[in-house]
């Protein structure tokens, strides 16, 4: 059988047969249950919002990654219609994520006006059904909250209302949000409230993370990081890592030049998240991130 293009790239980057014959941790990669969910992901997720190639998702794909992040707003939807292109036909393999927006006027404060609360519940059932169009599919696996900042605004009524409804009649499997800023506060009011399913949430080895494209940037003690983690896992929600790279490259354990790949192994060793969503745009970062696990 004749091999297609991007299988024989990514059997060149990762020494093996693309079909995961090869995979050193044996014939097939494993894959963590997701929290609650029932989902079940390869710990190492395509993070596709750097890139608009369908060439490069399906080599990841082929390579053995089986969990796929994307959002609405990434390249004005472009990147989740190009996701969606590159997964047709492997739908029932795979683990999509996406995000949308949630945004009141500002100076709502802690309890909106409930036109403001219907203009943003309606504008986050427009998102969702764009959103699942651009995938091509019938339901989302994961939907998030996309840089959920506010504990009070992410658990009210109408929103919790908005997702339970979605999941109700089949839209999305599961659902949550990201955090990029204030996620320690954020991830004890998941636990607390125990609503959402899944959180993603900045974590790497340097405790601080430099946005490479905005400049934005954030840091955390460490140690109340992982305990918010834990609390949050204690009550069956699944939480996925983010800005994983952009700590920087750490040394290996043996010792040499710091790179990715270690960068990754060092949240792989903690064992602190069931997975993590990392920014790949070319074949060699496919490549370095796929060696953490090998």
């Amino acid at each position: 059988m004749k091999k297609s293009s991007s299988a024989l790239l990514v059997a060149g980057l990762v020494g093996g047969d693309p079909s995961g014959a090869d995979t050193p941790r044996g014939a097939q990669p494993r894959t963590r249950p997701l929290g609650r969910t029932g989902l079940e992901i390869f710990p190492i997720g395509f993070g596709a919002t750097r890139t608009m190639e369908p060439s490069l998702v399906r080599a990841a794909a082929e390579a053995g990654m089986n969990f796929f992040d994307t959002g609405r707003s990434y390249s004005g939807g472009r990147n989740e219609e190009m996701v969606g292109e590159a997964l047709a036909g492997r739908r029932g393999k795979v683990v999509v994520q996406s995000k949308l927006e949630l945004r009141l006027a500002p100076g709502s404060g802690a309890d909106p006006a409930p036109a403001d609360v219907r203009r943003v519940t309606g504008e986050m059932g427009r998102s969702l059904e764009a959103s699942l169009r651009a995938l091509r599919t019938d339901c989302i696996d994961i939907l998030l909250i996309h840089n959920a900042t506010d504990p009070g605004l992410a658990h009210h009524e109408a929103v919790r209302a908005f997702f339970a409804g979605a999941k109700k009649v089949g839209k999305i499997r599961a659902h949550g949000f990201s955090s990029h800023g204030n996620q320690i506060a954020m991830l004890r009011a998941a636990a607390r409230v125990n609503f959402y399913d899944v959180v993603m949430v900045p974590y790497n080895h340097k405790g601080s993370y430099v946005h490479s494209n905005s400049g934005r940037s954030d840091a955390w003690d460490q140690a109340e990081l992982e305990a918010a983690i834990g609390q949050a896992r204690e009550r069956g929600i699944g939480v996925v890592a983010m800005k994983t790279c952009s700590g920087g490259p750490r040394p290996p354990a043996g010792g040499g030049k710091p790179d990715f790949t270690s960068a990754l192994g060092w949240i792989l060793e903690r064992g602190r998240v069931d997975g993590m969503a990392v920014a790949m745009a070319n074949f060699q970062q496919i490549r370095e991130d796929l060696a953490a696990y090998t």
